[in-house]
């Protein structure tokens, strides 16, 4: 085994260093906010019209299956030390902003009949708080484990269609609102920025480039959204210059692949 070879024990080493990070910051932050006499939600009101549905909690709940995965699916030890960067970049930054701008979800969750699907949501009443809520941590997790479950040879086209659900089912369990989900995607490509893969190999560079972008399409979209809430329809337009540089990243990434 070559030293850019990894062993079993660095993965656990990963996995335990960033699961401890994680729980410490989040249940630090959820004390807090639970401590406080006021928590603000912040919504778009078109967001009413999301529908709940029960079902999309399998998909949710497997966000904690992949946290455990993504360490084990590393192919080397460079692989494994960005990864494990970006994750604690990113747990630490969205606990900053969950104590400095704290926000909570504010729909009233329906009851869940279903004999089956009530023990998860049992679970997310008594483990997962109404706080903590932008940046989303299930959103700007799975872009990380993306990019570590592109570079699979199989399972591939599976885990991809599995974290945009997961992607989903953060609005259809009732248990984040879209800015959230729209900070969580910025939170996780400013990381991609900050903590680049393969920095100093000009074969990456395009992949690099096309991070730039779509956090520039984020970004874009998010203002878009904020200028229609407080100044009218005419912000929306900044969704045609969203969709064009998103439509420059995929480009950019292509040319990656």
């Amino acid at each position: 085994m070559t030293e850019k070879q990894l062993k079993i024990w660095q993965q656990i080493f990963a996995l335990t260093v960033c699961t401890i990070a994680f729980m410490t910051i989040y249940n630090l932050c959820t004390w807090y906010a639970s401590s406080l006499d006021d928590v603000p939600s912040f919504t778009f009101g078109f967001e009413k019209s999301i529908p709940f549905v029960p079902l999309s909690i399998i998909p949710y709940m497997a966000g904690g299956l992949f946290f455990c995965m993504v360490f084990f699916s590393c192919k080397d030890k460079y692989q494994l030390k960005i990864l494990t960067w970006r994750i604690l970049f990113v747990t630490v930054i969205a606990g900053i902003f969950f104590i400095a701008v704290p926000l909570k979800f504010s729909f009233a969750k329906p009851e869940v009949s279903h004999r089956i699907l009530e023990l998860p949501f049992s679970f997310l009443k008594t483990f997962d708080s109404p706080f903590n809520q932008s940046p989303s941590l299930h959103i700007a997790f799975a872009f990380l484990f993306w990019s570590v479950f592109k570079e699979l040879s199989k399972w591939r086209t599976f885990l991809m269609i599995w974290l945009i659900l997961l992607g989903i089912s953060t609005l259809t369990t009732y248990q984040h609102h879209l800015i959230d989900i729209l900070n969580g995607s910025i939170l996780a490509h400013l990381s991609f920025i900050i903590i680049p893969y393969r920095k100093n190999k000009p074969e990456y560079r395009n992949s690099r480039t096309a991070n730039y972008y779509f956090l520039s399409g984020w970004i874009l979209i998010l203002s878009a959204l904020l200028l229609n809430k407080y100044t009218g329809t005419k912000g929306l337009i900044l969704l045609l210059l969203a969709l064009a540089t998103m439509i420059m990243g995929y480009y950019y990434q292509k040319k990656n692949v």
